[in-house]
């Protein structure tokens, strides 16, 4: 099968859960035979094209890149009509719906893999700021939805089938011949790593009796990065064996680094900025468990799948999809969204119980192999493509 996969965003335009999916699906398909081919917007260095984990990647020149754009549509619309038939693409892809441009289009059918929809994507602008700000953000995050739903719509009707990352997604969408088919991780990538964990708490000055709690990802409000480090500095004040990792830049970063210098000078908090994706495992290896405290509308978090690989217990909210991966009191603990008491709480738990620690880390990690993994998820989304029902 020839698949293209059209994605607004991946690897080379930042660090991130879509950029991630993007290449393991690329990845994936490739190392089960078919061909593939990623449409994308423009490289930051203005190349055209370029071999890349497995398949072929084609930017668009003229596409501001990693956005959504007229130009995206225009562009990736245009490049289908003169490339698809030449290449004999048999079904395309859309990560989210970076395809909207190809509605109308006579050609392969689609399958958006959709990770968030509608007015619920609205709880995640709202907690993207505060005060007067929020007041005058808002009202504009509100207007892009309206102006992009209609076009959303178009494509939905217009696929073969509609894939949602989480059960949550799948319900809203059901009236769009909708159906679940989680993200995936591999797991030989993020996987329990003694050796690297001792050389890299070594460096961080950290001991093995140290409890370690990491949070990876875009720091910003609406990941709740800062409502992890008021966790954390709770945490600490009764147990100071316990430290903060946090990995990834984004609009708070400066901020919440602040915070923690100035409100929690006990706690031991390493503010790594962002880093290519290859070089986070030893770090979920180093670790003892996830914080993810999200207040947005997650789709099925990458990052979750990623340290329950690593056998790391997830500490969460119900935010979105994440409970589609986070059994609670089995694979990690939830909490309410915006429950900052209950997530410290629950962070405290684990702190005092390494037994408890690695058993639900256990877990993680069975559950990875059984449910997300390529092996896994590839044969089924093959078998969507070739008009299998989900």
């Amino acid at each position: 099968m020839i698949v293209c996969v059209i994605a607004r965003r991946i690897w080379t335009h930042g660090f991130g859960g879509l950029e991630e999916q993007a290449r393991l699906l690329t990845t994936g398909l490739a190392a089960h035979g078919h061909a593939v081919h990623l449409l994308t917007t423009a490289h930051p260095d203005g190349r055209t094209t370029e071999p890349a984990s497995g398949g072929t990647v084609h930017y668009l020149l003229g596409t501001p890149p990693g956005d959504y754009s007229a130009e995206f549509r225009r562009e990736s619309r245009r490049w289908a009509r003169e490339n698809f038939a030449r290449l004999g693409v048999d079904a395309v892809l859309s990560l989210s719906v970076a395809a909207d441009g190809l509605v109308g289009l006579e050609g392969p059918p689609i399958y958006p893999i959709i990770t968030g929809w509608g007015w619920n994507q609205l709880r995640s602008f709202w907690h993207d700021s505060g005060g007067v700000r929020r007041l005058v953000e808002l009202p504009w995050s509100a207007l892009w939805l309206v102006r992009t739903l209609p076009r959303s719509r178009a494509l939905l009707r217009a696929s073969a089938r509609v894939i949602c990352v989480s059960p949550e997604i799948a319900h809203q969408l059901r009236r769009y011949r909708a159906c679940y088919l989680p993200g995936l991780v591999e797991p030989t990538e993020f996987r329990a790593d003694p050796a690297a964990r001792a050389t890299l708490r070594a460096r961080l000055g950290l001991s093995d009796a140290d409890c370690v709690g990491l949070v990876v990802g875009t720091v910003s409000r609406q990941k709740g990065v800062h409502l992890a480090l008021e966790a954390s500095a709770a945490v600490a004040r009764e147990h100071p064996a316990f430290a903060l990792v946090v990995i990834g830049g984004g609009p708070a970063a400066a901020e919440v680094e602040a915070d923690a210098r100035r409100l929690a000078p006990h706690l031991r908090a390493f503010f790594l900025g962002p880093m290519d994706h290859a070089a986070l495992p030893p770090y979920f290896a180093a670790a003892d468990m996830l914080l993810f405290p999200s207040l947005r509308q997650e789709g099925l978090p990458t990052v979750v799948l990623e340290a329950m690989s690593a056998g790391l217990p997830v500490v969460a909210m119900r935010a979105g999809g994440t409970p589609a991966a986070v059994a609670d009191g089995s694979t990690g603990l939830l909490v309410p969204l915006g429950d900052v008491r209950g997530f410290t709480e629950a962070a405290r738990v684990l702190a005092r119980n390494p037994d408890r620690r690695r058993a639900l880390g256990r877990a993680g990690r069975e559950r990875v192999e059984r449910e997300f993994q390529g092996n896994v998820v590839i044969p089924r989304l093959v078998k969507i493509l070739a008009g299998d029902a989900c």
